[in-house]
């Protein structure tokens, strides 16, 4: 694996309650994963939000593999908005759902092909067909998440017969993490975590208008379509995940990110 950013020394890095996020742009993130896709080494990028950083607070492990991804960037607003508050920069947020297709756009033009694991059985497929009807160049595929233990070695092989340089896995949060560690010597130069992009890319589910997305208010949005879901997450953690900055804050643990992601 190439070298790790997210070790505490690193520039470019803010913590989070003790998650390392990368202070990258869209455009940089993209274009560090096409560089990586050409490699023979495998790393791994996660999304940070609210959520993970609640999860990650109470499972050590968790909060483990996110200090041993190769970066890991701000997919919330909350998280760009908590390093505001500690005092340091994350450029913007980069949110999973526009990085993943400027990654396609760039796979396509690379010729690196691209694999879609994880969603409900059809998800990860119809989200695959409308990103080739999208990007015609790009080589995709897709399986569902729905397999046990004893699969793994089937789907590891279709991974592999495809050729795949870059992999999205959305089994959600921690299940894609946990995959991901146990396997990680058997997967593709790059692999993203992606939780339910497949629902947005399959347009199962309609995005937030652009003023709900540039306002921060994407999860009130989510939190609508899914309240049953997703009421807990955001109801009760979003104010965890305040607490917890503020706390942070007062302890002055915190590790800048003085510059940019390079």
């Amino acid at each position: 694996m190439s070298s790790t950013l997210t070790s505490p020394h690193a520039p470019g890095i803010t913590r989070i309650d003790g998650v390392p996020v990368a202070a990258v742009t869209l455009r940089e993130a993209t274009a560090r994963i096409l560089e990586m896709s050409a490699t023979g080494t495998t790393d791994i990028l996660v999304g940070v939000n609210a959520h993970v950083v609640n999860l990650a607070r109470h499972d050590e492990r968790l909060r483990t593999f996110l200090n041993t991804t190769t970066f890991n960037y701000a997919d919330g607003q909350s998280v760009v908005w908590a390093a505001r508050s500690l005092g340091t920069v994350l450029p913007e947020r980069v949110a999973t759902t526009d990085l993943a297709p400027a990654v396609i756009d760039g796979a396509a033009r690379e010729g690196a092909p691209v694999f879609f694991l994880g969603g409900a059985p059809g998800v990860a497929s119809a989200a695959a067909n409308r990103m080739r009807e999208r990007t015609p160049e790009v080589v995709l595929d897709a399986a569902h998440g729905f397999f046990d233990a004893r699969e793994t070695d089937r789907v590891l092989g279709e991974i592999h017969d495809h050729g795949t340089r870059i992999l999205f896995v959305g089994l959600g949060d921690p299940l894609q993490e946990r995959w991901i560690e146990r396997n990680r010597a058997s997967l593709p130069p790059v692999v993203l975590t992606c939780g339910g992009l497949f629902d947005w890319l399959s347009g199962a589910h309609r995005r937030a208008p652009k003023v709900m997305q540039q306002g921060g208010l994407e999860w009130l949005w989510r939190l609508a379509i899914e309240p049953r879901r997703l009421a807990h997450r955001y109801l009760v953690g979003n104010p965890a995940f305040v607490a917890a900055v503020m706390r942070q804050r007062a302890a002055g643990r915190v590790s800048g990110a003085k510059r940019r992601f390079a």
